[in-house]
């Protein structure tokens, strides 16, 4: 009896296994929805738009972007997280959804953990610490130097409490053990606006939004927040390469999800055909000139790195002490 119920199981398990790799190799037989969790234009939009525009070509049929903005990612990830579990409706996300606001948003309508499958790494893409020019230091070592003479003097600008831009700043004022004055704004367009007019001092930028400011004098880079440096900026250096930085690494990153229950064949379709996206020549180049590294991760590798990602900003979280909301 006992070998029976083995083989009825492992005949169970191959079929399964079969009708999985017959339901990929027919994905997708309708148009798939990319959800981005942001209003057009900005962030992670244009990656978005830029590979499935590519995805088209691919699945032959129609890939079409929808922009579900507000809550800082959460609606149109919980959008995602709720969708029928076909694959036909797929996340590209920034960090924040997915493994920031858990750790200090107490009523989210999804579990990022549980609720998203994660996919693929779309795109690795550094902050840069920016000054304005009327600001008595051009470096990184410069302005730790000055803070730490002048603490709580030095006034820093985020896109709001919790965001990447305000982990980064964070774990400046930990790693340099210096005492910054944190000024929030309801998003990246003001808090860039107030750096360029010198009502606050430095801030975190993502490089496509900070470099034409830089190329044009109107901010001072003091380095990247990556530990590699950056092909469109190879000039500006990490700021792990100042002293008592070295361990300075944290990056803005967009990334693949798809509903926690679809099939793992179409979702190792989804994630090797995004790869293939980003390694097509002119994608990898369009991508680069903005300052993005492509990923290449397999569903395993992104599983590891999303989580060691919710680790390390739970822990800037706690150590931020951001009010629970």
């Amino acid at each position: 009896m006992q070998l029976k119920n083995s083989i009825v199981s492992l005949i169970s398990l191959l079929l399964m296994s079969f009708h999985g790799l017959a339901a990929a190799q027919s994905w997708p037989d309708r148009p798939v929805k990319v959800i981005v969790p942001y209003a057009p234009g900005g962030g992670v939009d244009p990656v978005a738009r830029l590979v499935s525009l590519k995805l088209a070509d691919i699945w032959k049929q129609p890939v079409v972007v929808e922009n579900k903005a507000g809550g800082s990612g959460t609606i149109g990830a919980n959008f995602v997280a709720k969708a029928p579990s076909d694959g036909l409706t797929i996340l590209m996300s920034a960090t924040a959804e997915v493994v920031i606001n858990q750790h200090f948003m107490q009523k989210m309508s999804y579990n990022p953990d549980t609720d998203l499958k994660p996919v693929t790494l779309l795109v690795k893409l550094p902050f840069v610490l920016v000054a304005n020019p009327s600001k008595p230091y051009s470096t990184a070592a410069e302005l730790i130097a000055f803070a730490k003479k002048n603490p709580n003097t030095v006034t820093y600008a985020s896109s709001g409490p919790g965001t990447a831009q305000h982990l980064s700043a964070v774990m400046l004022e930990e790693q340099a053990n210096i005492k910054l004055v944190h000024i929030p704004y309801k998003g990246v367009a003001p808090s860039v606006s107030d750096l360029l007019a010198g009502h606050v001092d430095i801030g975190f930028a993502g490089l496509p939004t900070a470099l034409p400011h830089i190329q044009s004098g109107a901010l001072k880079a003091l380095g990247l927040s990556s530990k590699i440096p950056s092909i469109a900026a190879p000039n500006i250096p990490p700021l792990a390469k100042t002293p008592g930085l070295q361990n300075f690494d944290l990056t803005q990153w967009f990334g693949v999800y798809v509903p926690s229950g679809t099939p793992n064949a179409i979702s190792q379709k989804i994630q090797k055909d995004i790869v293939e996206v980003l390694k097509m020549p002119e994608v990898k180049e369009a991508l680069e000139k903005q300052g993005a590294q492509p990923g290449n991760m397999t569903m395993a590798e992104f599983q590891a790195f999303s989580n060691s990602e919710s680790k390390k900003f739970g822990a800037i979280v706690k150590s931020a002490k951001i009010d629970q909301n």
